[in-house]
């Protein structure tokens, strides 16, 4: 007999457009007003090397219009930029049938304006699948190297930190953005006598820089592990080939689940403040809440906040109010020990009715299954329950008994990850 339903769920509110000069606002107007930070500018010429960054997407649209925006507005070429699109749901985008409620919508056409590529993939594609995919792209484009991005952060360049100059023309003087010191780190990792190198980090891999060859030596990820615990056996199989895997900060890359009410923002356009909802506030996170009997200290904040929202109404954003509240996203993102972590990708609930429509709470509901099936692929693997395994070789990868039956129960066998 067929069960009962489940409880009716609770229905969320509709997402608003998070960046409505692309969708209100003439494209040559567009254009004009969405300008980079002088200070951020891409060089005049572009590079000798190639520097494409790959940013996968499968869900949550403002969550990647705002990473992109980012990433732009840091100064990395937008041409250089490469949406892949992993949604599973062919040309259905493409073609804009789907909406903004759908969780997998993506909007083709304000990557185009902002001057972004779209690559799609035949099918959706687990995290291990899709990081062997950027290889293979990287292959048939012959890109000997590649960036790649999560599409929950936010990157920004040290802009006011000292400039060191460069005789270096395809670099200017005035310009050391993220993308500049990015390109500098390639340079470096490129020099003759460099010891064999496979990634190198940024922010761990929130953006990580890849040596494509690498790769294919050790055989690509392991798709038997599809999600979580695959960094893991990915990047140690390098190290023990003897691959390096440095790393390096270039710029503030904040790991978010939320989103401003507005990346026109990023863009420093006058008048457009850098808002987001649920924000504690700066109040709160300078303390002036717990100054309970001192209306001084109130007074004061309240005023240097009033001018300098003053101050962006003419000029734009600043930039360290932006990274400001980028952290204060953070933050959202790891209220109660981080039980809040993946929730922006639950955020949109609609959809129903259009072309390769999935259950929200049902698809997560089978991501999480292959997770936890991933989790244990490893631990079969390697012989041990998390990844600190730094004891193996690759030589090991199915010959070891599992150390969670010989050891002694409550002597630690757990990893740091499970």
């Amino acid at each position: 007999m067929k069960p009962p339903p489940k409880p009716p769920r609770e229905t969320a509110p509709p997402i608003p457009d998070p960046f409505p000069l692309l969708s209100q606002v003439p494209v040559a107007e567009v254009r004009k007003r969405l300008v980079v930070p002088e200070i951020n500018r891409p060089p005049r010429v572009h590079v000798p090397e190639a520097t494409p960054l790959l940013i996968g997407f499968t869900r949550n649209w403002p969550q990647l219009l705002q990473c992109v925006a980012s990433y732009i507005t840091a100064g990395w070429p937008a041409e250089d930029i490469y949406v892949v699109e992993n949604t599973g749901v062919m040309h259905a985008n493409r073609d804009d049938r789907l909406t903004l409620q759908n969780p997998f919508y993506l909007n083709h056409t304000q990557l185009r304006i902002l001057g972004v590529n779209v690559i799609e993939t035949p099918t959706l594609m687990s995290f291990a699948q899709l990081q062997n995919f950027y290889s293979w792209t990287a292959l048939e484009r012959n890109w000997t190297e590649f960036f790649w991005s999560h599409q929950d952060v936010v990157a920004f360049s040290f802009e006011k930190e000292f400039r060191p100059h460069t005789d270096d023309k395809t670099i200017d003087n005035a310009n050391y953005s993220l993308y500049s010191r990015a390109v500098a780190i390639l340079r470096f990792l490129r020099q003759p006598g460099t010891p064999k190198w496979a990634n190198h980090f940024f922010a761990y891999d929130h953006l990580t820089l890849v040596h494509r060859d690498a790769v294919l030596e050790i055989g690509g990820w392991d798709t038997h592990i599809p999600y979580y615990a695959t960094d893991c056996d990915f990047y140690l199989r390098q190290k023990w080939q003897g691959y390096f895997q440095g790393s390096t900060q270039i710029g503030i890359i904040i790991d978010t689940s939320t989103v401003l009410d507005d990346f026109g923002a990023l863009f420093r356009i006058p008048g457009i403040h850098a808002t987001f909802q649920g924000d504690p506030g700066a109040e709160a996170i300078a303390g002036v809440n717990n100054l309970e009997n001192d209306a001084l200290h109130q007074k004061e904040f309240a005023e240097r906040e009033a001018e300098r929202k003053k101050l962006v109404d003419v000029d734009g954003e600043t930039v360290e109010n932006l990274v400001d509240v980028s952290y204060r996203m953070q933050a959202v993102k790891y209220i109660d020990g981080g039980s809040w972590r993946n929730l922006w990708q639950l955020r949109q609930g609609g959809g129903q009715g259009e072309p390769f429509y999935r259950d929200q709470e049902g698809f997560q509901i089978g991501l999480d299954t292959q997770i936890e099936v991933g989790r244990r692929v490893f631990s079969e693997k390697w012989g041990h329950r998390g990844c600190d395994i730094f004891d193996r070789t690759a030589d090991d990868a199915w010959k070891l008994q599992r150390d969670w039956n010989i050891m002694t129960e409550g002597q630690g066998h757990e990893g740091p990850y499970w």
